[in-house]
């Protein structure tokens, strides 16, 4: 969900609900809807739930690699499984990324503000000062803990560089060509070396104490 929806989901949240029972639980509504709209999106892509966007027309669809076409197939499908955990993670650690930065300004921007109106007697403002307080510090350490701007940047490079050397492999295709064997052996070869640099992404920062 974009940012524009969850602003006007919140604002209708925040009016709907702050004109009846009150502003501090109109403010409520409005942080929930955000932190709907922020974790579920990120909890979405870590279970592995988003697709593998459409490369175009792949190996499967090529009529230009000749007899070197079922073992391209083959070696795709065999790293098929591999590219969608990329894309899952990529998405996750940069959704977690994006939303500590903008849970980190709402908080920065609005909390002088809230001070300022907050009213330790009534239970509506303890509430929301607790649950907005506890949320963006919850996602500012995941993200932090999980190094999420480095893993995202990581995986999406890899996930980058496996479809760049495809496309570059697909339209330079020609099995007339006596070296084109050569190609193919040194395309699966990029493609493993992309693999490992893949794997010390995943393996090579665990998470840090905070």
């Amino acid at each position: 969900m974009s940012l524009l929806a969850m602003m006007i989901l919140g604002i209708a949240a925040l009016i709907g609900v702050g004109t009846r029972q009150g502003w501090w639980y109109g403010g409520l509504a409005a942080l929930a809807v955000g932190i709907g709209t922020t974790g579920v999106p990120i909890i979405w892509s870590f279970l592995g739930f988003v697709p593998l966007n459409d490369p175009g027309p792949w190996f499967e669809q090529a009529r230009n690699l000749g007899t070197h076409a079922p073992r391209l197939e083959a070696h795709y499908k065999r790293i098929k499984g591999t590219l969608r955990y990329w894309k899952n993670k990529a998405a996750a650690h940069q959704r977690l990324h994006q939303a500590r930065v903008m849970w980190s300004l709402i908080s920065g921007v609005s909390l002088p503000l809230l001070v300022q109106r907050f009213d330790k007697n009534a239970p509506g403002a303890i509430l929301f000062m607790t649950v907005f307080t506890t949320w963006t510090g919850l996602i500012s350490v995941l993200a932090y803990t999980l190094k999420s701007e480095e893993k995202y940047q990581g995986f999406r490079q890899q996930e980058s560089d496996f479809y760049d050397e495809g496309r570059r492999l697909l339209d330079f295709a020609d099995p007339a060509d006596p070296k084109f064997a050569e190609s193919v052996d040194a395309y699966i070869r990029i493609i493993d070396q992309i693999r490992r640099v893949g794997r010390r992404v995943e393996t090579g920062s665990p998470p840090s104490a905070v």
